[in-house]
């Protein structure tokens, strides 16, 4: 049995990210960790997979409860043909240890104009 502590789900429109860091490319820095930002990168427009990942970490905020607290401690790693995986890191990480959460699930998925996630905080010794 699931022991599933919250779900959180986020829907981002594609432009106006493009929009936001088209008019302040320093946030790309703030709302993304390296590795988030070298994957993306690496495909002809990055953004929409950017805002499937924007997505994902206020899904995780969701299903934490505690909402995002720094963009940069939740880490969606993979995509595509891989697995996405979620590693929280700093406050985020000790909130969610304080929670009891062993990990969290995400799923993401966009098109041009639309990226969504949906996060799902799983409890110690939960099993999904």
């Amino acid at each position: 049995m699931s022991d599933i502590a919250g779900v959180g789900v986020d829907l981002t429109e594609v432009e106006r990210l493009r929009g936001l860091l088209e008019r302040r490319p320093a946030a790309a820095e703030r709302l993304f960790t390296p590795a988030e930002l070298a994957y993306c990168r690496g495909f002809s427009d990055p953004v929409p997979r950017l805002a499937a990942r924007f997505a994902a970490k206020e899904a995780v905020g969701k299903a934490l409860g505690t909402g995002v607290i720094v963009f940069l401690e939740i880490e969606v790693e993979g995509g595509g043909r891989q697995r996405p995986q979620v590693r929280l890191h700093g406050a985020t990480a000790a909130a969610a240890r304080h929670l009891g959460i062993q990990r969290v699930e995400v799923s993401l998925s966009h098109t041009a104009a639309q990226a969504a996630a949906v996060a799902a905080a799983v409890k110690e010794g939960g099993h999904v």
